[in-house]
């Protein structure tokens, strides 16, 4: 996403390492950079639909959102998705910032595997109502095995999320798979949580910070 007052003018990346190529930019014309989920892909009209979470004006994405007018141009360098589709069981668990992909995730399972959504749990954390797309409990509470939306202060969501993985879970009744994403400390303590009290492989544990408590992310 360019500057203030700039165009986006378009830079070669080496290795696939977008993060080093832009910060090999000359600061008076670097670009932010941020990781968004497509949500949508429509070949025919040549648009994606990016779902982004607007929460003030203090990160590069959040900045730069608010203030884009049609025509205004920026870059989209493509990444490998963080998610797999599993083969059993799987936790879903997302804060405000990652229900974009979560929704995602979810459209993807009944699209390809409508049966293995039977075997997913779902687990959003909001701070409040206006943070959650209309009508995501409606559509997925009765397709997936089960759906909870813990509407609780940011300050209280690894709380309140611990609370309910150990009221619901144990080693022997644990998903096969973790997909968790949010900010950085509630995406540690899930993924902690997944395996050492579970005993989940790391390998079958997915986590990405996508944000971190009280300062941006790097």
């Amino acid at each position: 996403m360019p500057q203030d007052g700039q165009e986006f003018s378009p830079f070669p990346v080496e290795d696939s390492n977008v993060r080093a190529a832009v910060t090999g930019l000359p600061a008076k014309i670097r670009p932010a950079l941020r990781w968004y989920t497509i949500r949508r892909l429509n070949h025919d009209a040549h648009t994606i639909d990016v779902d982004v979470v607007t929460h003030g004006d203090n990160g590069p994405g959040t900045h730069w959102i608010r203030k884009a007018q049609p025509g205004d141009t920026a870059g989209i360098y493509t990444g490998q998705a963080r998610w797999q589709e599993p083969r059993k069981s799987q936790l879903l668990l997302a804060d405000a910032s990652a229900l974009p992909a979560l929704w995602h995730i979810l459209e993807h399972y009944e699209a390809f595997s409508p049966d293995a959504l039977g075997g997913v749990d779902v687990v959003a954390l909001i701070a409040s109502d206006d943070e959650i797309e209309d009508g995501f409990e409606e559509t997925w509470s009765g397709k997936v095995r089960s759906l909870t939306m813990i509407s609780a202060p940011h300050e209280e969501h690894i709380a309140r999320a611990r609370q309910l993985l150990d009221s619901r879970f144990a080693p022997d009744t644990a998903p096969d798979s973790v997909w968790v994403s949010g900010e950085g400390d509630l995406a540690k303590a899930v993924r902690a949580i997944a395996v050492h009290d579970w005993g989940v492989p790391r390998e079958d544990v997915i986590w990405s910070v996508y944000w971190i408590q009280g300062k941006p992310r790097p």
